[in-house]
């Protein structure tokens, strides 16, 4: 009996695995708030990065590299979206493995993420996954479900498909706001906070006014602290999907982007995402 008991017991075992809920079955990312996390490798050491369309190129801490003897090639002199510029250190020749593909011999920015570690993560962050990947290929990201995979382009994706274009080193993908338009906008899986908006931008449609500004707020990312002013959007239209009642964060620079979408938005979508086609297909979520 107590042979049977044991192998009824490895049964239900087997079966509660089989039955797993989807929640607690593997993810292909992990997501804080209203940024992504991925597993990848650099030179075969595995960490996990902050994943980044709108990063031209990877970032890994200086100290992680030391340790994986990841070593400097040159110098650079960087703008992110902080108030400034920082100085960089190169590293060439690096092989980058992740969500199935491997990138040979990459140039990545060595750079002390500490700083951007403390006042935007909230936790250690070790590297910053950039376009390179998302230049490799076809990929499926939904946020909430966990999934972020390279797709054969075989299969004609769901949803409306949007042109994508170059800015900057940054796709761009076409949005109307307060139903005017359309304008490019980045299209930044980076960009964890509020919609950010041009000062020549913003004053265009006239949101600066002072019954729609709602405060300011600390951002900024390489380069350091930027204060930005929060101000009301009414409606962000995306693949004829209307947003409304949505906050966006005014920047004084004016050599970036009017408009920059992060994942408060995008993460509404399922997307099917293809940077070397310039498409982009974007199926709502429920």
């Amino acid at each position: 009996m107590k042979a049977a008991s044991g192998f009824l017991g490895c049964l239900l075992f087997l079966a509660a695995c089989v039955s797993q809920p989807a929640e607690l079955q593997a993810r292909d990312i992990r997501v804080s708030g209203d940024r992504i996390f991925l597993p990848i490798a650099v030179n075969g050491y595995p960490v996990e990065a902050l994943l980044d369309s709108g990063a031209e190129m990877t970032l890994v801490d200086a100290a992680f590299a030391s340790r994986i003897g990841l070593a400097a090639a040159g110098n650079e002199q960087i703008k992110g979206t902080g108030a400034g510029t920082q100085d960089v250190q190169l590293a060439e020749g690096v092989e980058i493995s992740a969500a199935g593909s491997v990138l040979s011999d990459q140039v990545v920015i060595l750079i002390d993420l500490g700083e951007i570690s403390r006042r935007l993560i909230g936790e250690p962050l070790h590297a910053v996954m950039g376009r390179e990947l998302f230049d490799n290929g076809r990929y499926l990201l939904d946020v909430d479900a966990g999934i972020f995979r390279q797709v054969r382009r075989d299969a004609e994706p769901g949803g409306v498909m949007l042109p994508l274009s170059d800015a900057n080193g940054i796709k761009q993908v076409p949005v109307q706001i307060n139903n005017r338009g359309p304008v490019a906008a980045d299209f930044d899986v980076g960009n964890g906070n509020e919609i950010l908006l041009s000062k020549t931008f913003a004053e265009k449609l006239g949101l600066l006014t002072e019954g729609n500004v709602l405060g300011t707020k600390q951002g900024g990312g390489v380069g350091g602290q930027v204060e930005r002013t929060l101000v009301r959007v009414d409606t962000l239209n995306l693949g004829g999907v209307e947003l409304h009642d949505l906050v966006a964060a005014v920047g004084e620079a004016s050599d970036g982007a009017d408009v920059n979408i992060g994942l408060s938005v995008l993460r509404r979508f399922r997307m099917v995402i293809d940077f070397p086609q310039n498409k982009v297909w974007l199926e709502p979520l429920e």
